[in-house]
């Protein structure tokens, strides 16, 4: 009787371990499903964001070319078409073996203080693709083990922004103007606003003659800088911002290099090429200009040395008063597309090579 009961005892506990392995078998084909599956969906997942960072890219980069062909009032009241946008996104896409919807390409605003983005078609300046896998497009990602739990397929998306921002580089004979702007003026409203660039210490202005890279800075060294600048036999460096520095001249200038710049002035005016001068009005001159780093609206001098450029502005140039008077008057101005990277600080003035943003 008790031999009886001590097989009978071993009898139920090989069969509680049967099912005690019966369980841990589950759960070891559960994990490594999660292991295999969610690896292969992350690889997916990678496939969908590299596309979306493209075609954003792509896409962002058309909207900067648009901008770039337009003269600036023209940028100002420019409204997109998303026929001009979308089929850039799409072509790229399926370059790359993939399929993305008209709907998941908008077209909008990105806003940089607050790193959100608007839709929106008017003077937009950012593009945001999604990329899917699902059953709207290019189908849902199958499982390999997952299939045991009853998962035969997951939807996986992504998305990507892509913006047109800040100026952070201007090539070599991008800024025929040797004035700066101190990033002081900048701390308050300064769009559309009007700006005095000389006399340098006039309470209405915030600006500085440099005469670039050159040495020394001198009222000499400017006025062979302003007929450089002139005559085309001179043009600024590359300036990139935050690596490129300054020399400043500071006092006020003679009666020749004041001519000299009158000179410029005039010759710059009636280009209307869009490059040199940006309007296409022949009485004013518009055109870049570096933006320096300096605490406050006084006048930078030689013995300050060198000084970083921390940005670019756009301005118009109105008015240029011949000596005795000597004045300068112009106003910032922008939203101003122009070719180049964007990535810099905000002072007015855009790039038209996009970067991502989200």
């Amino acid at each position: 009787m008790k031999r009886e009961t001590l097989f009978a005892r071993l009898n139920d506990r090989k069969g509680t371990v049967s099912v005690v392995v019966a369980l841990l078998l589950v759960m070891l084909i559960g994990f490594a499903a999660l292991a295999l599956d969610v690896g292969y969906m992350m690889v997916k997942r990678n496939e969908l964001q590299n596309v979306a960072d493209s075609a954003a890219l792509a896409a962002t980069g058309r909207l900067g070319s648009i901008y770039k062909s337009m003269t600036y009032s023209a940028q100002q009241e420019y409204v997109c078409s998303p026929s001009d946008i979308v089929p850039v996104v799409t072509a790229l896409a399926t370059s790359m073996g993939l399929a993305v919807r008209d709907n998941d390409v908008i077209i909008g605003h990105w806003n940089s203080t607050t790193n959100t983005f608007t839709p929106g078609l008017f003077k937009p300046d950012a593009v945001r693709v999604y990329t899917r896998r699902d059953s709207a497009a290019n189908g849902s990602v199958p499982t390999f083990l997952a299939g045991v739990l009853g998962i035969s397929s997951v939807s996986v998306s992504t998305g990507a922004t892509a913006a047109l921002t800040s100026l952070s580089r201007v090539p070599e004979g991008g800024l025929p103007l040797p004035v700066g702007i101190s990033k002081a003026w900048f701390t308050h409203d300064y769009c559309d606003q009007p700006i005095r660039l000389y006399p340098t210490n006039d309470p209405a202005g915030c600006a500085g003659w440099n005469v670039y890279t050159e040495s020394p800075a001198s009222n000499n060294e400017l006025r062979t800088v302003l007929d450089g600048l002139t005559n085309g036999t001179y043009q600024s460096p590359e300036t990139i911002s935050g690596e490129t520095a300054f020399n400043f001249t500071g006092g006020t200038l003679g009666n020749q290099a004041f001519t000299a710049m009158k000179n410029l002035f005039d010759a710059m005016k009636v280009k209307n090429d869009g490059v040199l001068d940006k309007d296409t009005d022949p009485n004013t001159w518009t055109t870049s200009v570096p933006v320096y780093d300096w605490p406050d609206c006084s006048n930078p001098n030689p013995r300050d040395g060198a000084i970083p450029i921390v940005g670019f502005s756009t301005i118009t140039i109105t008015n240029v008063s011949t000596p005795p008077t000597m004045t300068i008057d112009a106003k910032v101005v922008c939203d101003l597309v122009t070719g180049g990277p964007g990535g810099g600080s905000e002072y007015g003035t855009i790039g038209s090579t996009p970067n991502l943003v989200e």
